[in-house]
């Protein structure tokens, strides 16, 4: 049994949640929390699907072990409905892995992350632990995994220790100094600060970023994504460098001889996104969608 807690964040899609419940299933957690955001009243029909998606979990569970819940009656929206669960999982576990109802990951993944969490429990440094690789199979050292500044979301793990820093509305780090970051990032600031975004990660993004964090990240991707499509929040469409993103397993961790970031790594996860150093024009049209990596390719020199 997995005895990292285990924190599962579920809408509406029953169909898709069950392929990541499957994986989380065959890890039989002794701690599952299960969050689920309310129906939106001006969709017909998602009440039922809503529900739907909360009962196949529950019936799922056949495993001895402690199960949470947070079942939303009303819409709170992406944003404040995914960041409250975080903070209401966080109020009962030191650490913890979190899932989306999207992102299926590989069995390797919870070991992977549980050793994270233990290795690196007591380095306030390090402040995030990635599931996802955008390096299109390109291996960066000779480790398991490096250290980077960017936190993604598809499948995570993070300790409460770090999770303290996040402040949805960003006004904590108001005054912080924004050397380094473009137009196009203050914008996205802005509009934070504005509360005209309805998101949670480019917060936690940012959050890492102002604390100087480090982020761990696998040498090859541990998560598929199996969001896009025409049902989805923000990924509608689907992306050039989703496609080159490498899938595979971790089963012997290597540590890194020493820790520094990755600078080429990031540059790299940024560059990934382009053609030939240009925007294509598909990319345009989705950059709504991934405006976060947008900006922080802008800024590199």
């Amino acid at each position: 049994m997995l005895q990292t807690p285990v924190l599962l964040l579920v809408f509406n899609r029953p169909e898709q949640t069950l392929f990541v419940f499957s994986q989380i299933r065959l890890q039989q957690p002794e701690q599952l929390f299960i969050a689920a955001d309310g129906p939106r009243p001006d969709r017909p029909g998602e009440a039922a699907l809503c529900e739907a998606t909360r009962t196949a979990v529950l019936q799922g569970i056949d495993w001895p072990c402690k199960i949470t819940t947070l079942f939303r009656e009303h819409n709170l929206g992406c944003g404040k409905a995914v960041s409250s669960a975080i903070d209401w999982f966080f109020s009962q576990v030191e650490e913890g892995i979190i899932l989306e109802d999207d992102c299926v990951p590989d069995p390797t993944f919870f070991s992977f992350c549980t050793a994270m969490l233990e290795r690196y429990r007591l380095n306030n440094t390090v402040m995030h632990i990635n599931g996802s690789n955008y390096q299109s199979g390109v291996t960066r050292g000779m480790a398991s995994y490096y250290f980077s500044r960017y936190a993604h979301v598809w499948g995570w793990a993070t300790w409460r220790r770090a999770w303290q820093h996040y402040d949805f509305s960003l006004h904590r780090y108001q005054h912080n100094s924004r050397s380094g970051l473009n137009t196009f990032l203050r914008a996205e600031l802005q509009s934070i600060y504005d509360a005209q975004t309805d998101t949670w990660d480019i917060q936690w993004f940012m959050t890492v970023w102002f604390c100087k964090g480090w982020v761990i990240t696998p040498n090859i991707s541990l998560v598929r994504n199996i969001g896009y499509g025409k049902e989805a929040t923000h990924t509608r469409s689907t992306p050039r460098w989703f496609r080159k993103i490498h899938y595979g397993a971790i089963t012997d961790i290597i540590h890194p001889g020493e820790n520094n970031i990755d600078e080429a790594a990031d540059r790299y996860t940024i560059n990934t996104l382009y053609n030939s150093g240009r925007l294509s024009i598909r990319l345009k049209k989705i950059v709504k969608n991934n405006r976060l990596l947008y900006s922080l390719y802008k800024r590199i020199p």
